[in-house]
């Protein structure tokens, strides 16, 4: 009976501090969002997306029987739901992944992530990403301005193996409002470039398909991002979750020493845990060219890429 009750309150505590941890960095989202600093989707809530997150990080693992949330520091974790959270992203909705790299905790976008940042930046529309499989018709044509543009691509559904040895490129359009479009396209042998500072391959090799998909849209989207008058807390926070695919560390942010040193006194040190997380790829050259007239395609349904 005592084990049973210290186990109890031992429970509560845990959840105690869990909502501590969450208060603090949901506080700190709100006071930007006050101030004017960042600009949350309507019906985005900060609170419930950073509760499925740290719920996420204290899963324990089968593998080693540990919560990511244990394996690296409290403040590494705050500033990996901050970025979440001032993306308007949730991982719930398999936008994104947390990753430890050492005992530093980062957050990285998915593909479907990149799309919603994208489509939240001024003057964007919509942004869409096909892999082009071995015997199939790609075309593109030089338009009036000279620029490289989408002409057609005759789709083969027979020709799509899901192996990564099918895959002859991918290919990225971004529509402004105005309707202009930009054209990306990378080859097999650029993406391939791309995963090969990877430290494992393992997702690459068992998603190819969506992964392509996810490198040519990362690369086709930070000029937009770049150029983009939204704000710089969003920026920041674009740009370093793609950073953080090429560059292990944690950047210090000035607001996040508030948020370290409230969680230094009032929250728990827990952890996350991803099985198989994503991979740090780095992205090859692109061709961004505006299109006015393109067949919009679906996104087929994957991992959360």
């Amino acid at each position: 009976m005592t084990n049973q009750v210290a186990q109890q309150q031992n429970q509560v505590a845990q959840k105690e501090k869990q909502n501590a941890f969450v208060t603090q960095v949901a506080k700190k989202i709100e006071d930007m969002k006050q101030q004017g600093q960042i600009n949350l989707p309507d019906n985005y809530s900060a609170v419930n997306a950073l509760q499925a997150a740290y719920f996420t990080l204290t899963e324990v693992s089968f593998s080693d029987k540990t919560a990511l949330i244990d394996k690296v520091t409290p403040e590494s974790v705050a500033f990996a739901l901050q970025d979440m959270a001032i993306q308007g992203l949730s991982v719930a909705k398999k936008q994104g992944y947390f990753v430890p790299y050492g005992n530093k905790l980062q957050f990285l976008r998915s593909y479907h992530g990149t799309q919603a940042v994208l489509k939240r930046l001024h003057g964007v529309k919509d942004i869409w990403a096909n892999v082009i499989w071995k015997g199939e018709e790609f075309e593109v044509e030089y338009n009036e301005r000279g620029q490289l543009a989408f002409k057609g691509h005759k789709v083969n559904w027979k020709a799509a193996t899901g192996r990564k040895e099918d895959i002859e490129g991918a290919y990225c359009i971004i529509e402004r409002e105005d309707g202009t479009q930009f054209l990306t396209v990378m080859t097999m042998d650029e993406i391939l470039t791309a995963w090969s500072t990877a430290k494992t391959q393992n997702v690459q090799n068992k998603y190819p398909q969506e992964m392509a998909k996810r490198t040519v849209i990362n690369r086709a989207s930070k000029a937009f991002i770049n150029t983009s008058d939204d704000s710089d807390l969003l920026i920041d926070a674009v740009n370093r979750s793609t950073e953080n695919e090429f560059e292990p560390t944690v950047k210090d942010m000035g607001d996040i020493e508030e948020v370290k040193r409230e969680i230094e006194q009032n929250a728990n040190t827990e952890e996350i845990d991803i099985q198989e997380p994503p991979t740090p790829v780095q992205d090859a050259d692109y061709v961004e060219v505006p299109q006015q007239e393109q067949q919009q395609a679906s996104f087929a349904d994957g991992p959360g890429f």
